[in-house]
């Protein structure tokens, strides 16, 4: 099988990016109600210079998601360089696949060719094992923060050196 991953930039693109991500609404564990989670899902649609990336297969079914917006609500969203990622889904089949890591590589190649200097990326994600050995091999965790629905770990890396982690595999094709 074979993934390509795209930029949403029409409105085809847009409702398949949300389809996509409320399809899988559940599977996100996002520990909000659905009004606030829909806003994370939306606002890259949204907000000004944010983006959406789809994962798509060889049949041009979305796979994978991704959105983000530039700055972060303790900064009044004017600290432009670092991205705030809002949400990312990868279906179960993609998982522990090398998709993972193409679509990072992807994130960073487009992010090196925008006009506006990204220097940091931020995300947050509910405590899970799995995931914090996977974003622990790229990210640093900087901060717990409690919500109604239990804890939430915020992770940060900067761009040099999510490029520097994906260098270490430059040597073996990331082929899906």
């Amino acid at each position: 099988m074979y993934y390509t991953f795209s930029v949403s930039a029409s409105h085809m693109y847009h409702r398949k990016y949300l389809d996509f991500l409320l399809s899988h609404y559940e599977g996100l564990g996002m520990p909000y109600s659905f009004p606030v989670s829909f806003n994370f899902i939306a606002s890259p649609l949204l907000m000004e210079d944010s983006r959406c990336i789809l994962c798509l297969d060889d049949e041009g079914e979305a796979v994978g998601a991704l959105g983000y917006i530039r700055g972060t609500g303790e900064g009044d969203y004017e600290d432009r360089h670092i991205l705030q990622l809002q949400v990312a889904y990868l279906v179960e089949e993609c998982r522990r696949t090398p998709v993972f890591l193409r679509g990072l590589q992807f994130l960073t190649e487009y992010l090196e060719e925008e006009t506006e200097e990204v220097a940091e990326l931020v995300f947050w994600t509910k405590q899970d094992a799995y995931l914090a050995r996977l974003f622990g091999k790229f990210a640093e965790r900087t901060s717990v923060s409690g919500t109604a629905a239990g804890d939430l770990y915020a992770y940060r890396v900067t761009l040099a050196q999510l490029k520097a982690y994906l260098g270490r595999f430059a040597s073996r094709p990331i082929v899906s």
